[in-house]
């Protein structure tokens, strides 16, 4: 996983839980990193699941609520990351059109060995679209919550319905998600 994702991730943990619980973690999960990280370097993905394991013994939240919450913190430091006209889309459906298209392959060329998950729009609705979401990472909750932080960049209320997952047994995830 690409150090991007690490750095913002203790930036969420000493924003909201203070650097003490930083320290706390990296003591805890003896990290092969030592829980140094740059955002271009790639790191064992096996590292933030600890993280993310031993945050919720430190706070007391159940791990899916705090990946979701990641994923809604992560939007802005990937979205700020990027270089303006790559999220320069005029509404949510554009941009979630574009993820895999667009953005992921840019992301692709910038850091070859990137593993970016497959994103992609399936169906376009009236009223919304159905999303599909394949990762070796499972972390379909980080994209729930990248999904409802870009919709709530664009102004534009949603409700995510997560009907198949990839970590009760299914090959993929599907995301049914509709302006509220």
């Amino acid at each position: 996983m690409k150090g991007a994702v690490f750095t913002n991730f203790q930036e969420m943990i000493e924003d909201q839980f203070g650097m003490e619980c930083w320290e706390a973690l990296l003591e805890k999960c003896d990290l092969p990193s030592g829980g140094m990280y740059t955002s271009a370097d790639t790191y064992d993905d096996q590292e933030i699941l600890s993280l993310v394991g031993a945050l919720s013994e430190y706070s007391e939240l159940p791990v899916p609520a705090l990946v979701e919450a990641f994923g809604r913190y992560l939007y802005d430091g990937l979205a700020n990351s990027l270089p303006p006209s790559m999220m320069n889309y005029p509404d949510l459906w554009s941009l979630l059109d574009a993820v895999d298209s667009v953005i992921h392959v840019e992301v692709n060329k910038l850091y070859p060995d990137a593993l970016t998950p497959k994103i992609i729009v399936t169906e376009k609705h009236d009223n919304g679209v159905t999303l599909y979401y394949q990762s070796p990472r499972k972390m379909c909750l980080l994209a729930i919550g990248l999904v409802h932080k870009a919709a709530e960049s664009f102004g534009t209320p949603v409700t995510i319905k997560h009907t198949c997952c990839m970590n009760e047994g299914a090959d993929h995830c599907s995301m049914l998600i509709e302006q509220d």
